[in-house]
């Protein structure tokens, strides 16, 4: 799914929360509370800025490597990525024949949940990842982890993909549902959402959910070319991947420019619901390259540090 080389590139990144939160692992992230317990937790790789301190000495002499030692607080930060499955990830412009690659959205929007939940483990977080599907990965903790990561997600677009031209309408919750659901037992932490957000029942129930569960609930709105500026034109008989309804439209380059103007209101709308919770929003083009959107938007953006 990902390249060993752009995997390399990630390991000196972390994920920056918006806000300060109590944290599990002392010397990863500032917490609200003061000392620490003595309980080993585990390690990982030295990088610049690191306390020297914190190296654990006797390995470096074994390995001629350094390793920080972390250790066990009294609770946890669990950073919680919840990765849309429903129906409209999987749209593509053209149905063709089976065997067609699953949608460029969905694999993009996977591959993000790849990146955000490796760059967490690399940096000792503990992680869950689950889908509105009900599929879950995690809790886990440690770089080790990261293959077992790689292949759940493998999984779900493999189930996806074989699910694909015939998905029973109905199968999965609405947003607001899912999104209730977890908050319910969800630990605090940060909280992305991977989603394009297309959602007859809305989103507002569900993001207060989670945001009344202490979670700092960032936004990564993934949507494909072909939703941000559609080209075709024509009369079109359109069909609702989520619901199978079908719609015949007359589309010209007015109606577009109306579809365009009321895209721009949607998602500042919903920007504006996550950032007054103190959370944070990224519109995601699903063809930009990966390394773009990690490495460039990302991090410009201040998600990853």
């Amino acid at each position: 799914m990902l390249s060993e080389a752009f995997l390399q590139s990630l390991r000196t990144l972390r994920l920056n929360p918006p806000r300060r939160r109590v944290g599990s692992l002392t010397g990863e992230r500032r917490s609200v509370k003061r000392g620490r317990s003595v309980e080993f937790a585990d390690y990982r790789n030295y990088t610049p800025g690191d306390d020297p301190r914190r190296v654990d000495w006797n390995i470096y002499a074994r390995l001629e490597r350094p390793y920080i030692k972390l250790f066990e607080d009294e609770e946890d930060l669990t950073t919680h990525i919840l990765l849309d499955d429903s129906p409209s990830m999987f749209w593509q412009p053209d149905e063709e024949a089976d065997g067609q690659p699953l949608a460029q959205k969905w694999l993009c929007a996977a591959q993000l949940a790849v990146v955000l939940g490796y760059v967490a483990l690399a940096s000792g977080d503990k992680i869950v990842l689950e889908t509105n599907s009900s599929q879950r990965f995690g809790p886990k903790r440690g770089v080790a982890s990261a293959a077992a990561l790689i292949a759940f997600v493998e999984r779900v677009s493999a189930t996806a993909k074989r699910d694909l031209r015939a998905a029973p309408t109905g199968r999965r919750p609405s947003l607001n549902a899912w999104l209730k659901r977890y908050a319910l037992d969800a630990r605090p932490g940060l909280c992305i959402v991977i989603s394009d957000m297309l959602d007859e029942d809305g989103y507002a129930e569900g993001f207060n959910a989670l945001g009344n569960s202490r979670l700092d609930v960032n936004l990564l709105h993934t949507l494909s070319a072909d939703e941000l500026d559609p080209q075709f034109t024509g009369d079109l008989r359109l069909k609702d991947v989520e619901t199978a309804n079908l719609q015949d439209m007359s589309l010209d380059d007015a109606v577009l420019g109306q579809y365009r103007r009321r895209l721009t209101a949607w998602s500042e709308e919903i920007a504006a619901h996550v950032r007054r919770r103190g959370g944070r929003y990224h519109l995601t083009d699903t063809s930009l390259p990966l390394e773009q959107i990690v490495l460039k938007d990302l991090r410009r953006a201040e998600w990853l540090v």
